[in-house]
């Protein structure tokens, strides 16, 4: 009897754990769509802030120019980018990226790696103090710490003296 009431606990115990289970995995997946679903929308907005930037700088051109022409063209393709990143639908954008990273994986961590690279150098570009040291005149090429007449050159260390002549 003691048998029984023992596997009865054990199948009530495992029942239990996979619905806890369950309902985690629910929960991180409806997390993850959200903030899935945030970023679609911040990457729109911000394509279409861009979009709005060259048909702005279009207009102050000469109308009709090549220039104008460009950036109006430029404009448009960033509008139907925006269109299409507005309305891709999450579930699938996943499952081709998903599908992408299992038939070449080396390809998509070297993607990956790629876009995070991409993310730093734009994260670090809009950052308001790294500007403002800017406007205020600071040369971005000054390498810090090399003490004054120093030239801001990479290759000031080869200033050795020339020994050709030298036996």
């Amino acid at each position: 009897m003691s048998d029984t009431s023992d596997k009865s606990m054990k199948e009530k115990a495992k029942d239990r754990a996979t619905e806890m289970a369950e309902d985690v995995a629910d929960t991180v997946a409806e997390r993850a769509k959200s903030e899935a679903a945030s970023a679609r929308d911040t990457a729109a907005a911000e394509a279409q802030k861009a979009a709005n930037a060259a048909e702005a700088a279009a207009g102050e051109l000469d109308e009709g120019s090549m220039q104008a022409q460009a950036l109006e063209s430029v404009a448009r393709r960033i509008d139907e980018l925006a269109e299409q990143v507005r309305h891709t639908d999450i579930d699938r954008a996943a499952r081709m990226i998903g599908d992408a990273a299992r038939r070449n994986p080396l390809v998509f961590i070297a993607g990956a790696a790629l876009v995070g690279f991409a993310a730093t150098r734009f994260l670090k570009a809009r950052d308001p103090d790294r500007r403002r040291d800017y406007d205020r005149g600071a040369d971005p090429w000054d390498y810090q710490g090399q003490g004054e007449g120093v030239a801001a050159d990479p290759l000031a260390y080869r200033s050795q003296p020339d020994m050709r002549g030298a036996h």
